[in-house]
């Protein structure tokens, strides 16, 4: 265990000296641990000024899914309704009713 740890810091050293990691202040934490460094453009943060904010449902948001392909996202809620939104537009396409009680899951299959 050791080993494969040393193994780790040894590659990540290695990649932030080669300069081909876009993300090797992060690599840390994704690996589960370290200090890493700050975060910086590309790290598949938000940041702000939000492009869109995207209201409308009626109670809390409980989950929310990005379609792999189309630019669409779903928000499921409290409110018994799952959205369907354009996220490259900020516009809202389609609201789904019909559960009768909170939408806690959503998937894209």
């Amino acid at each position: 265990m050791k080993k494969a740890n040393m193994d780790l810091e040894k590659t990540i050293k290695q990649m932030k000296e080669s300069a081909t990691c876009e993300r090797c202040d992060a690599l840390p934490e994704a690996l589960g641990g370290g200090s890493g460094g700050s975060y910086k453009m590309g790290d598949g943060l938000p940041r702000e000024p939000e492009k869109y904010t995207m209201a409308g449902h009626r109670a809390k948001v409980t989950k929310v899914a990005m379609h792999p392909i189309w630019s669409f996202v779903a928000s499921a809620s409290e409110d018994a309704t799952i959205r369907l939104w354009d996220f490259e537009e900020g516009e809202h396409e389609r609201t789904l009713k019909g559960h009768s009680g909170i939408v806690k899951f959503l998937a894209f299959h």
